[in-house]
């Protein structure tokens, strides 16, 4: 009996072992099919066995024996297919590389456009001075650059003696031709070569617009030219170092040279009034480098002589006129 219930839990045990197995999902047909046909022939085997009246030893160890084996084989079937039926499912992520996406931007190269604009200078428009200290500082500024680059050029003098009334004397043709060399009476002409400037017989000019009664510059048709004429105020005993005469030109006697002049004659004066009645500049400049094309001066005196003696002869009172014209031209710069 003991044997019996042995196989019967055996058996019960693998079954329930493989409806548990079953359970899972797994199937284990073959191994329980092996088990289904050996169990059969071991229990047929075992009953006719136990049906008989005498049990003996060896039929006692032939079933467990072979209860033996069949639940080792029963188990190590079970153990194979369970060992089998577990796989180790390993479920690998696919490995997706991602390949550097490098976006490179096109580069856009825009040429630096240059465009040059034409530029016109447009040279400012010419226009002549009109006030009268602005005239005066242009022929200033002429003669001061006369001065500077010792131009070439070339001077008549014209001188007249004229209205002399001095009475008796007057019948002296020596004291008459005297005073005549004296002023320089007569009509001179000089040629000053380039780099010979001198400043004597073209003065640098130091006119201030006080000294100037009135002045004018006009354009010549085609603009390259200023005209101006300068009108210099009217003055009693016009000194070469003191006055408006004197500070633009040296072609005049003033009264310190006359009596020195008449004295060397042989003659003496006791007093001389010198006016002069007219003083006029007149000149042509050239707008582009403001240097002389032409220049004139026209000056006029009237002098009166007091208790004039030459030897035993005397007057009372002895008077003139003067004038003088100087003309400038023929300028080489």
């Amino acid at each position: 009996m003991k044997k019996i219930i042995a196989l019967t839990l055996c058996l019960a045990f693998i079954f329930s072992f493989a409806s548990c197995k079953g359970d899972d999902g797994e199937t284990t047909t073959a191994p329980g099919n092996e088990t289904s046909s050996t169990q059969p022939d071991t229990v047929t085997e075992t009953a006719s066995a136990t049906g008989k009246e005498s049990t003996s030893g060896s039929e006692t160890e032939s079933v467990t024996e072979s209860t033996t084996e069949t639940t080792a084989s029963a188990t190590e079937t079970v153990t194979e297919t369970e060992t089998s039926t577990e796989k180790e499912t390993t479920t690998e992520k696919p490995t997706t590389t991602k390949k550097a996406t490098t976006t490179k931007k096109a580069t856009t190269t825009k040429k630096a456009s240059t465009t040059k604009k034409a530029t016109t200078t447009k040279k400012p428009a010419v226009t002549a001075p009109s006030s009268v200290k602005d005239i005066v500082a242009l022929y200033n500024s002429a003669t001061q650059r006369a001065a500077s680059a010792k131009p070439g050029y070339s001077k008549t003098t014209n001188t007249v003696l004229s209205n002399l009334q001095m009475g008796a004397l007057a019948r002296l043709s020596v004291v008459r031709d005297a005073i005549g060399d004296f002023l320089g009476e007569g009509k001179s002409t000089e040629s000053v070569k380039k780099g010979k400037f001198d400043g004597e017989s073209l003065k640098v000019s130091t006119l201030s617009a006080a000294d100037v009664t009135s002045a004018t510059c006009t354009l010549s048709s085609d603009k390259k030219y200023y005209d101006i004429k300068i009108v210099v105020k009217n003055e009693t005993n016009p000194l070469k170092s003191s006055s408006a005469l004197g500070r633009f030109t040296n072609d005049y006697k003033d009264n310190n040279e006359i009596k020195e002049g008449l004295a060397e004659a042989g003659a003496s004066v006791g007093s001389i009034t010198m006016n002069t009645t007219s003083a006029v500049i007149t000149a042509r400049i050239s707008v582009a480098d403001k240097n002389f094309v032409s220049l004139k001066h026209s000056v006029k005196l009237h002098a009166i002589m007091n208790n004039v003696k030459y030897t035993i002869v005397s007057v009372n009172q002895a008077t003139a006129d003067l004038s003088v014209d100087s003309d400038y031209s023929s300028f080489v710069y």
